[in-house]
């Protein structure tokens, strides 16, 4: 601390721009294993069914069961990050998502395997909005959009583990023991966060975003029904709320439930195949983040990309599904697919933007729990028509994927009527 003192406030200014990507990397490798977890499921989908027996919805009743608990969790999870603070969240909660996955991986029946994704759900589902609040106290705010483009660039590298090399994870150590191998992986690097997160640089005697922006303190003194009263009373946060669960269920829904399974019946390919053109959408989607990021950074506009990428994702969908993509196109609509369907990232950014930024962590949740009901309910009712269809599973699939892309078309609508914020915090009180 005195040596800290001692430093002249430049010196200080670049420990705070060289520390904090210790800080975020910790958070931002966990994150990594939050959307492994989350888009797993759709791999394994068959040795899943095998293994306990079951059919296609209560196969996605396995995977919603995360969603579940993910939902359940959005707004404690921001009330926590604001109060309790990212450090000390994330360790604990970390530690029930590796017992979690250590117990998914040995579950004996259905019933075991439903209660540990629930678990490995409510421990992830801290991590993006305490990754989202470190953001907000150790960088820049004119570097928000950009940095929330690292965040989506990390989660998918999470999806990418998710799809062809755990194919191969799973033909070399089956399915169970890579499940109890990430909880392992999962538990070190809790203890990592443990160690090296810092909430804000005046933890490590180092000046604040707050002071080197000369903008207004933050305060931790936040009470949580009145935070709970400002962030869900503001119609803007439910506006955006509506775009994020058209593009991210369809993200969901794509990466991790049904994408793999409807290219191989669609195309009559193998798993490994359908798996890769899948890595294209994600490739896609990891440019995504980082480019509209940057220009809507640039340019201090928010609303015309999640309008054209709204727009662009229910074509999108429309043309693959409806109208069935030539395979030799496949490859490059998915990663234009993947691009567009990542607009959803606009929208983390623009809940902050319309809301008091005391309660960056509430109004992510919020935003976040809105989204995450339907990424835990679509695939469960897609399931039942896809099970209801067995005799023709192509109509099946169909009918299913048009649910859909009705909420996705509801989606691109309430697109239109979000605030442009020009890159600022625009809440008035």
């Amino acid at each position: 601390m005195k040596f800290m003192k001692e430093l002249t406030k430049a010196e200080k200014i670049k420990k705070v721009e060289s520390y904090r990507w210790i800080v975020w990397s910790i958070l931002a490798i966990m994150y990594i294993f939050v959307t492994f977890h989350r888009m797993a499921p759709g791999v394994v989908k068959n040795d899943l069914q095998e293994a306990f027996n079951v059919g296609v919805a209560q196969f996605a009743n396995i995977g919603s069961m995360y969603f579940y608990a993910y939902f359940i969790m959005q707004i404690p999870s921001g009330i926590l990050a604001d109060k309790l603070g990212p450090k000390k969240t994330v360790f604990i909660f970390s530690l029930l998502a590796a017992v979690g996955s250590v117990a998914f991986g040995m579950a004996p029946n259905i019933s075991v395997a439903y209660i540990s994704r629930f678990a490995v759900g409510i421990g992830v589902s801290v991590i993006f909005i305490c990754l989202i609040k470190i953001q907000s106290r150790w960088f820049y705010s004119r570097n928000f959009a950009l940095m929330i483009g690292f965040v989506g660039l990390a989660a998918n590298l999470g999806a990418v583990i998710a799809q062809t090399p755990l194919v191969i994870a799973v033909s070399h150590f089956g399915w169970r023991s890579t499940f109890v191998y990430m909880g392992v992986a999962m538990l070190l690097f809790a203890i990592l966060a443990l160690i090296f997160v810092k909430d804000d640089p005046k933890d490590v005697g180092l000046p604040g975003m707050d002071e080197l922006e000369n903008r207004p303190q933050v305060s931790v003194d936040i009470n949580v029904i009145d935070a709970l009263k400002s962030v869900i009373g503001n119609k803007r946060t439910w506006v955006i709320s509506l775009p994020y669960i058209g593009l991210y269920t369809g993200y969901v829904i794509l990466f991790g439930t049904y994408g793999i399974s409807f290219i191989m019946q669609a195309y009559g390919i193998s798993k490994i195949a359908a798996a890769n053109y899948i890595i294209f959408a994600i490739v896609g989607s990891a440019v995504s983040g980082l480019v509209i990021g940057y220009l809507s950074d640039k340019f201090k506009n928010r609303k015309i990309p999640l309008i054209l990428c709204s727009l662009i994702t229910l074509l999108g969908w429309i043309l693959f599904i409806i109208f069935k993509v030539p395979q030799s196109l496949l490859a490059p609509f998915l990663f234009v697919f993947g691009f567009v369907m990542t607009g959803f990232t606009m929208c983390w950014t623009v809940g902050n933007e319309v809301n008091d930024r005391n309660l960056s962590g509430v109004a992510t949740g919020v935003v976040n729990c809105i989204g995450f009901l339907g990424a835990a309910v679509v695939p469960v009712v897609m399931g039942k028509i896809i099970d209801a269809n067995k005799a023709l599973p192509e109509v099946g699939y169909r009918k299913a994927f048009m649910v859909l892309i009705v909420i996705v078309c509801v989606g691109a609508l309430a697109s239109f009527f979000t605030k442009e914020t020009r890159g600022e915090n625009i809440y008035k009180g």
